[in-house]
């Protein structure tokens, strides 16, 4: 089968697909939107299998049926696409799939719902060219893949299309896995938190809807409280433009007396920290704690594939329906909760105990080989060989 992929966030899919000798797989990357964290990718380097280039520049974006991107993936028996994506493959005659990475279905079809979370301006301009040709796109595909949380189904729903298949998130679990040497930041005394997750604390209604909203001061709030207990924390978080409120985060703890228990980490680059580098940091915590917002992605993805007990709050009755068997997260929805969870774990053998079940789970599920041959059955069952 000869598979062409679009964006940087089906990297791990097109890499699982890529262990079938009988599948000719191309991923296609943009050079303007290469995140850090594929740069250390050997893979990223075989000009047989990614082609990086100037896909979506703004000539393509407004004639997408004359762009060169859109030329090259109509060679292929099918398309899977992500972020922009749609907007060309609709116009390649190629059957295509629409994997939605968050933004490009929840904000990027509804300029005007979003438009509290954007700079006035020329922004506007852009962004509504991008909807109108991202909602035709995503309309003509012929499904859309997506995990059914509210922000997803919603956003399908005002679309008028719906989801049409469940594809995991695929993990590399052999980079993020346990260290084999113990690994510590401070004295053993102290425990460890990882928070990777970007700074959103606003109220605003459309980052509810729209899933992007963290919750971070809830984290903040039940450090207090555990310290309160005589629990010594050092929590470490990244420093990052792409948190919008990282500013008010700072705040925060500066007005919660939190600011000799925080490490900030900047990974030198505005475009974040390389997967090699946040594999140390994640297996140098003892707890990993990720949005609180109802779903999860890649954090606690990883931090479990690491072995690291990881705090959360997903939507039970999705989560109870993917998985009836259970899942390793670390239920979290206040404070209070996150002080009682954090208070939990702080035993060294409950610690590994959870953590190793959340590893357990995520290459069960997650592994970038499994869902490659997740990703097969569900074309063959489209008509695909």
């Amino acid at each position: 089968m000869r598979i062409a992929l679009y964006g940087p966030y089906l990297y791990q899919l097109a890499m699982g697909l890529r262990e079938n000798s009988e599948n000719e797989v191309r991923l296609f990357l943009d050079e303007e939107t290469l995140p850090r964290s594929l740069l250390d990718e050997l893979a990223v380097r075989d000009r047989g299998f990614v082609e990086v280039g100037p896909w979506a520049t703004r000539k393509a974006i407004i004639r997408p049926h004359k762009a060169p991107i859109t030329r090259l993936m109509a060679e292929y028996d099918v398309i899977l696409a992500t972020e922009l994506g749609p907007i060309f493959a609709q116009y390649t005659q190629t059957r295509f799939f629409f994997i939605p990475s968050g933004w490009d279905l929840t904000s990027g079809p509804f300029p005007i719902r979003t438009r509290s979370l954007r700079t006035r301006g020329a922004g506007d301009v852009s962004a509504a060219i991008v909807a109108l040709h991202l909602r035709k796109g995503i309309r003509a595909a012929s499904g859309i893949w997506g995990a059914p949380f509210a922000p997803l189904v919603d956003a399908a729903n005002r679309l008028g299309c719906s989801l049409s298949a469940d594809l995991p998130q695929p993990i590399d679990t052999d980079l993020f896995a346990p260290s084999a040497v113990p690994v510590t930041l401070k004295q053993p005394s102290t425990l460890e938190i990882f928070h990777p997750t970007r700074m959103i604390l606003s109220r605003d209604p459309t980052l509810f809807e729209i899933g992007r909203w963290k919750g971070n001061d809830i984290l903040f709030q039940g450090l207090v409280e555990t310290i309160d207990q005589g629990i010594d924390v050092n929590l470490t978080l990244i420093d990052r433009g792409s948190s919008p409120d990282q500013a008010l985060a700072i705040s925060i703890i500066d007005d919660l007396g939190l600011q000799s228990h925080v490490t900030w980490l900047h990974s030198g680059s505005e475009k974040g920290f390389t997967w090699s580098e946040l594999v140390l940091l994640y297996q140098a915590s003892d707890i990993v704690v990720d949005q609180f917002g109802g779903w999860f992605g890649l954090v606690s993805l990883e931090a479990a594939s690491c072995a690291k007990p990881v705090i959360n709050h997903v939507n039970k009755e999705v989560m109870d329906a993917m998985h009836p068997y259970g899942h390793p997260f670390i239920q979290a929805e206040t404070s209070k909760e996150v002080s009682e969870k954090i208070e939990l774990c702080r035993d060294p053998e409950t610690r590994a105990t959870i953590g190793s079940a959340s590893r357990q789970w995520v290459v069960e599920h997650h592994d970038r080989s499994t869902v490659g041959r997740t990703c097969e059955t569900i074309l063959s069952n489209e008509g695909f060989k």
